[in-house]
């Protein structure tokens, strides 16, 4: 009803009609956002698996006999699950490099990091000392999609920090272990 004029059972019909036109293009794009973000996870979890592939593998080519384990030690973007966390691990004779994750709620966030992303989680590092004392270091770990990228970040809450999780920070956070 309109300054009074009451709206014809045609017009109102016409206008229902378009309202629930707008309403499922809303759900399809709600459902393309879901699949698309879907999709982005699955590719991040490869390649953060690839990055500690080939750090591991670029470790054991120096060594005498291979010492550095990742598990698993196969990974692919079809192994991803929506619903449970992904781990990968990289393991030295008991000294750990553990990477957990999972997806966010909705297809991205920003609830605790600035940047949106689309999976968040942690990465720990320890080895018997800092278990013994019942210390494991821990950093938030979030998969940040920017400029068509897929950017893996580390957050410190203690230090309010933020960087990329990439080879060189792996490497760091081994040699604090040995």
């Amino acid at each position: 009803m309109r300054f009074g004029r009451k709206q014809s059972p045609d017009g109102r019909l016409k206008a229902l009609a378009r309202k629930i036109e707008a309403a499922a293009q809303k759900d399809q794009e709600r459902a393309r956002k879901a699949r698309e973000a879907s999709r982005l996870r699955a590719v991040a979890a490869a390649e953060l698996h690839t990055l500690c592939r080939t750090l591991a593998e670029a470790l054991n080519g120096l060594l005498a006999s291979p010492l550095v384990e990742l598990s698993p030690a196969e990974y692919s973007a079809a192994a991803f699950r929506e619903d449970a966390p992904g781990v990968f691990q990289i393991n030295v004779s008991g000294r750990i490099v553990h990477l957990e994750f999972h997806a966010t709620e909705g297809p991205s966030s920003t609830e605790k990091l600035a940047t949106p992303y689309i999976l968040e989680g942690a990465v720990r590092a320890f080895n018997q000392e800092l278990l013994e004392l019942s210390v494991i270091p821990e950093q938030h770990l979030f998969c940040c999609p920017q400029g068509g990228k897929l950017n893996w970040v580390w957050f410190d809450v203690r230090s309010q920090r933020t960087a990329p999780l990439d080879r060189e920070r792996l490497l760091s956070l081994l040699e604090r272990l040995m």
